[in-house]
């Protein structure tokens, strides 16, 4: 019996459905099921890292703060990949004895294929779970502090899971001016007596980070204070205390912060 051309037009309906369902299902089962993320919004095994480093024993200016909160998301936002892990510290009086993240969590997904995921979804929660807590960790202010142990924090963390991916990036925002009771940078004026005190304060621990697959970009935060002879004699002393980095990727640059 031949059809009606309604009938046919209902086959050809159900045929499509039908057709873009199993489009679906073949799409789901070549994906797979997804592995769901950690309390820290990580997936499976992390490989990638950024580390964001906040000098926070002195205050700042406005400008200077909201040029590390930019910069710092900039990077984060065209440079980290997905999964990746973010994490940001503190260094002041505090970070010696108890240096823990202010922010750590993997960079969520941002965009999705419309056919078969919720990309408003996406787009909410990598607003809500990833970059509103980040905002608000870059943009909390500093307060003066007696010490600024930045060596130390930076050999800490260079020792810790935060930095032992394939692929590193570590951001740093300091005047690099190291002041603690054992080694203080404020009366540098020799690199090299500079570097051996450093050492002999180090004694027993290790004296500088070493480096893989590691990406460090050194912003300065200006001082206007400090004569030229200390900030020449603080570069010599950085140039060596980085001076152990090894692997793909591994490199360093030193950009300036607006502000006094």
């Amino acid at each position: 019996m031949a059809l009606s051309e309604k009938d046919k037009k209902g086959v050809i309906l159900i045929a499509s459905v039908v057709g873009a369902l199993l489009v679906v299902v073949a799409i789901k089962l070549a994906i797979g099921t997804p592995l769901k993320p950690g309390l820290d919004g990580c997936v499976g095994k992390v490989t990638a890292n950024t580390v964001i480093v906040l000098d926070h024993s002195e205050t700042l200016t406005e400008q200077t703060r909201n040029e590390i909160a930019a910069r710092a998301l900039t990077h984060v936002r065209e440079k980290s990949q997905t999964n990746e892990r973010v994490t940001v510290f503190y260094v002041s009086d505090l970070s010696k004895k108890s240096l823990v993240p202010a922010f750590s969590r993997c960079k969520q997904k941002e965009e999705g294929n419309r056919a078969y995921e919720d990309t408003r979804g996406l787009e909410k929660a990598f607003k809500r779970g990833f970059i509103e807590p980040l905002q608000a960790a870059l943009k909390t202010a500093p307060v003066n502090g007696k010490e600024s142990p930045v060596a130390q924090a930076l050999v800490d963390i260079s020792l810790t899971q935060y930095l032992r991916g394939e692929r590193n990036s570590l951001l740093i925002f300091s005047d690099m001016l190291e002041h603690t009771p054992k080694f203080s940078l404020y009366t540098c004026v020799d690199s090299k007596r500079a570097v051996a005190l450093f050492r002999e304060s180090r004694k027993g621990t290790q004296e500088r980070p070493q480096f893989k697959h590691t990406s460090v970009s050194l912003n300065m935060i200006p001082r206007l204070d400090v004569s030229k002879q200390t900030l020449k004699c603080r570069d010599q002393v950085w140039e060596w205390f980085f001076g152990d980095n090894e692997g793909a990727g591994a490199r360093s640059n030193i950009d300036y912060l607006p502000g006094t």
